[in-house]
């Protein structure tokens, strides 16, 4: 008798491609507005908006670090973040990520020893819109205060 053997799948880590990388060595003093894939391993002060009606990919590796929000769809953390977190998508955050600031997601991944100091809070279909509106809305009042 022959027996089908399936491999598992793998759980955890996301495969991603991305259409800008920040290099280690670089520092950004700005917001960022992309549309795709962003991968940060550099320093980032400042915002990362995902453009309206596109599906963004925001990854900040270990050595990279956000010194500002993040609104994306999909949102992979293994190194620092001071700011919040939004996406009405997916949020994984990695055995090495450092987290200051509240999540706001549609799922969460959370692999043991991540840290965060803030809250989690769950966003259902029906409040996603006034909560994006909100999170817009604060980080305006930021840029012009």
């Amino acid at each position: 008798m022959v027996f089908n053997v399936k491999k598992k799948a793998l759980l955890g880590r996301s495969v991603e491609s991305f259409e800008s990388i920040i290099g280690k060595t670089l520092r950004i003093d700005g917001n960022l507005m992309i549309s795709q894939g962003v991968r940060i391993d550099g320093l980032l002060n400042g915002n990362v908006f995902q453009e309206e009606g596109k599906a963004a990919t925001v990854a900040i590796s270990e050595t990279g670090s956000v010194n500002g929000n993040i609104q994306a769809q999909h949102v992979i953390v293994s190194g620092h973040v001071k700011g919040n977190i939004f996406s009405l998508d997916r949020v994984e955050l990695l055995a090495t990520a450092h987290i200051e600031g509240d999540i706001t997601y549609g799922s969460i991944g959370i692999e043991v020893g991540a840290k965060i100091l803030g809250k989690l809070n769950q966003v259902n279909e029906q409040n996603a819109g006034d909560a994006a509106d909100l999170l817009i809305t604060q980080v305006k009042q930021k840029t012009t205060a």
